[in-house]
């Protein structure tokens, strides 16, 4: 035992010895452990995903109160859902450098894309279909965190009044072949005294009905009509000029018609300083007259 305790002190130099040669620097190194390390690159917020959909919490879509946070989104495109994301931007220009989110005109450039891609994913204009283009800039704090996309929805609704419609498959291609999602034919609805007009039901051009699309009209660049004495001047001759080539008879003979004249559904403002500058029109036929069949073509006929 006195042997061994005697061993202790001679072992401990040479461990020392042996730890300190571990601790000496090798070549090529300088001792700064932090000189040598990239940066981490900073957050990005990721854009959305494309081909996703959504349920949406609102009643009916604003052009101008909607937003990201105005959707949740479902498992898949097959689950009940409102909208659907089929394509996705980057803002740039003047959009991408405010210090708050575009709106507006700001979101001009983003809208006319939006539109060219809904063109190619439905295989026609939007317009001339049950749906409603949402184009959507991010969330402020997404924005301050330097995000700069734009998001592009596809949303089906029940009529011009946007009122969200539930669905479970995609919208692509719903303006090719039978074109499924085409505007057609719908009845007007009225309040419980049967005068005031309320929206219409879209249907079958062979139900009972008194409305029928006849296309869209779009204004040359103007400033947005606020009272109906400049949304008849500045969209009624277009409109009209529309029916008439689509019921096969001079505008004349349409303003002058006794069964049926035009009517149209104007967008919003907001919608319309983005660039959508639109009227969809429509052949109403007058004094709760009804047809069962399409007045295409109607010349000089009779409903």
């Amino acid at each position: 035992m006195t042997r061994f305790r005697r061993l202790i002190p001679a072992l401990v130099p040479a461990v020392a010895v042996f730890l300190l040669a571990a601790c000496g620097t090798p070549a090529g190194v300088d001792k700064d452990l932090t000189d040598d390390w990239k940066m981490l690159d900073a957050a990005k917020i990721p854009s959305p995903p494309v081909n996703k959909c959504y349920n949406t919490s609102v009643s009916y879509y604003a052009h101008d109160t909607t937003t990201i946070f105005s959707f949740t989104p479902v498992e898949a495109c097959t689950s009940a859902h409102a909208s659907e994301t089929f394509f996705v931007g980057e803002l740039t220009g003047s959009a991408a450098t405010g210090s708050t989110p575009p709106k507006g005109a700001a979101l001009n450039d983003a809208w006319q894309k939006c539109a060219k891609e809904a063109e190619s994913f439905l295989g026609g204009d939007y317009h001339d279909a049950r749906l409603a283009l949402l184009v959507l800039a991010p969330s402020a704090a997404h924005w301050a965190a330097g995000a700069r996309y734009f998001r592009c929805d596809l949303a089906e609704v029940a009529s011009d009044g946007n009122k969200p419609v539930s669905r479970n498959s995609s919208l692509e291609d719903g303006l090719r072949g039978d074109k499924p999602i085409a505007l057609t034919c719908m009845q007007e609805t009225y309040e419980a005294d049967g005068k005031t007009w309320l929206d219409y039901n879209v249907t079958s051009c062979t139900n009972v009905h008194n409305m029928e699309y006849v296309g869209t009209y779009t204004s040359g660049e103007r400033a947005f009509p606020t009272n109906s004495e400049e949304r008849r001047t500045a969209m009624r001759p277009g409109c009209e000029a529309i029916g008439a080539k689509y019921l096969g008879m001079s505008t004349s003979t349409l303003v002058n018609h006794q069964q049926l004249g035009i009517g149209f559904w104007l967008v919003d403002e907001e919608a319309w300083l983005r660039g959508d500058r639109s009227a969809r029109c429509y052949a109403m036929l007058f004094d709760k007259l009804t047809t069962t069949k399409s007045v295409k073509g109607l010349a000089g006929g009779k409903v």
